[in-house]
């Protein structure tokens, strides 16, 4: 039960940043590696407002803002002009490796200096029930609570607003979208805006649930893509579902590999290999291409 509490609650936050990237993705076609130090500043955020005393439901909040506007910054810095001269997919994936390593290292750099290369959060985790003897936290309500309020959210947006019928529409089809004199622009920094938002929030939740370091994003990279892969890297709900597999999947994997054949628990990366492998082998390869 401990392990699928766990499994649980790990889907959860892998979900958010998860739909960061699929969000992005689907309508600017970049897959944007930086969405990894979007959680890293998001995780900061929130881990240095709780410090300051702040209620942890605002650090929440002030994660998502600083994500958002690095987010934009990003895009209207390097991506934005790089479209603009005809840069290919491929082109704007390299950028975006370019873009994880700059702030990752400028990151890092202040961070050294300032002391805050690993960093502890003042969430306090504590038991509100149990299952079969596994507690289960107010970080487990918070987390699901609000990938429940995301969801929702997101869905309303994107049937029911006039922006959020523009991202379908460029999503599904570029060229008609812009011939048809939807705002291509103004769609795609609120796309933006909106992947920053779950980018910070995925931090934040993470710097809540451990301890943090300038790295933490970048570690947890490999299950952002694996999560919106399994969801193709277009569709929301199977990208929240592609969250709750990783999640399920490696804790409740590697309990069984771990003590039926003694397989230690340092191998749990594999599990998402294996998910991003398997999946492209099935979709032919084809997920990031239109």
């Amino acid at each position: 039960m401990r392990n699928s509490l766990q499994g649980l609650l790990a889907g959860s936050i892998y979900s958010l940043g998860a739909l960061s990237l699929t969000i992005s993705y689907s309508v600017t076609r970049i897959a944007n590696f930086a969405v990894s130090e979007y959680v890293t500043i998001g995780a900061y955020t929130a881990a240095l407002a709780t410090i300051a005393g702040f209620d942890p439901i605002l650090a929440l909040f002030l994660a998502m803002m600083v994500s958002s506007i690095l987010a934009l910054a990003v895009d209207e810095s390097v991506y934005k002009p790089l479209y603009r001269r005809g840069s290919s997919p491929l082109q704007l994936l390299i950028a975006s490796i370019g873009v994880m390593l700059l702030i990752r290292y400028l990151w890092s750099i202040y961070a050294d200096y300032s002391d805050m290369l690993f960093l502890s959060s003042r969430y306090s985790l504590t038991p509100i029930a149990y299952a079969m003897g596994s507690p289960i936290t107010n970080l487990h309500i918070l987390s699901l609570g609000f990938l429940g309020v995301v969801s929702v959210s997101l869905y309303m947006f994107r049937h029911r607003t006039m922006i959020g019928k523009a991202m379908r529409a460029l999503a599904s089809n570029p060229e008609l979208a812009s011939a048809s004199g939807i705002p291509v622009w103004r769609v795609r920094r609120i796309t933006w805006i909106v992947s920053g938002l779950l980018a910070g929030a995925m931090g934040a939740l993470w710097a809540f649930y451990t301890s943090i370091n300038t790295e933490t994003g970048w570690r947890l990279l490999l299950w952002i893509f694996a999560s919106s892969i399994i969801g193709g890297i277009r569709s929301i709900p199977l990208t929240i579902a592609g969250g709750f597999i990783i999640g399920f999947s490696e804790n409740l994997g590697m309990w069984f590999f771990n003590r039926f054949f003694g397989v230690d628990t340092a191998y749990k990366p594999i599990i998402a290999y294996l998910a991003i492998a398997s999946t492209l082998l099935i979709g032919r390869g084809k997920l990031f291409v239109r």
